[in-house]
């Protein structure tokens, strides 16, 4: 068993490390907000342990992805990815991913660029824990969060994803929250981090086959790739942004047979 184990219905990709918890956990680089002052997340890894294992598990031919949330433990895994690439130097770019990275300076996320690891981020965590963030973290902090924009601009590796059950996995959501930055409970957080629809959409289509190494099977439509696809009544791309949220499905085809056709409008013999 190893990344990529598996056929085109169902694959594993690789292993998940969680660094550390969620808005209330995260690992920070300061203390918390209107609490203990020396609160400041926690690790759930020693560095050098996960040091050992992740090297064991890249030799075996397994792909790493991590939960990071806060600053801190967003260097903290950078620091123990450059590790495990020194000490295993074949290793091919992409076989480290961090997941979330919700807070990243441009420090951090510099590193993330120069060591060639991907990004995963969610609009979904930051649409329905804003409000949380911004009572744990404060208003500043809580802005700063998913800095998908800076990311992009500064040359990262992006796809973006729902991070489900955690958070809704509606697409159609996930689209409006990454061009509007809005929140279920504390409004628009870091406007000047937020991108155009069809960035969105790169990002939830064919960046996330890049990631996974599909992008000659899947990710965009074109003739010999693998059929699998949905269709709506309007363009996401172009269609009012506030529009995303009411866009729901015509059909959707899974290898190229019509798996949701509710007004028949895919042939049946297709």
């Amino acid at each position: 068993m190893r990344s990529g184990f598996g056929d085109d219905m169902l694959r594993l990709w690789g292993l998940k490390f969680v660094l550390d918890g969620g808005v209330d956990g995260a690992a920070l680089d300061q203390p918390y907000v209107g609490g203990d002052p020396a609160n400041i997340g926690h690790l759930n890894w020693d560095s050098n342990e996960m040091v050992t294992v992740a090297s064991a598990a890249v030799r075996r031919g397994w792909r790493i992805g991590t939960h990071a949330v806060g600053d801190r433990a967003v260097r903290t895994v950078l620091d123990v990815y450059e590790r495990v690439l020194a000490e295993n130097p074949t290793t091919p770019p992409g076989t480290l991913v961090i997941e979330h990275a919700l807070l990243a300076n441009a420090e951090q996320r510099a590193r993330a660029i120069r060591l060639r690891v991907p990004v995963t981020v969610q609009h979904p965590l930051l649409y329905t824990q804003g409000q949380q963030m911004v009572k744990a973290w404060g208003p500043e902090r809580a802005n700063q969060a998913l800095p998908v924009r800076a990311w992009l601009d500064e040359g990262a590796q992006l796809a973006a994803s729902s991070d489900y059950p955690a958070a809704s996995y509606d697409p159609m959501r996930s689209l409006w929250g990454l061009v509007t930055r809005g929140t279920q409970g504390a409004g628009i957080l870091g406007p000047e981090y937020a991108i155009d629809q069809f960035t969105a959409v790169r990002l939830y289509t064919s960046a996330g086959a890049q990631l996974d190494r599909e992008d000659a099977q899947r990710g965009t439509l074109q003739v010999g790739r693998l059929a699998d696809l949905v269709a709506f009544q309007a363009d996401p791309i172009t269609c009012p942004v506030d529009d995303l949220l009411s866009l729901r499905p015509v059909f959707t085809l899974v290898g190229g047979r019509a798996v949701y056709n509710p007004a028949g409008a895919v042939p049946p013999d297709n």
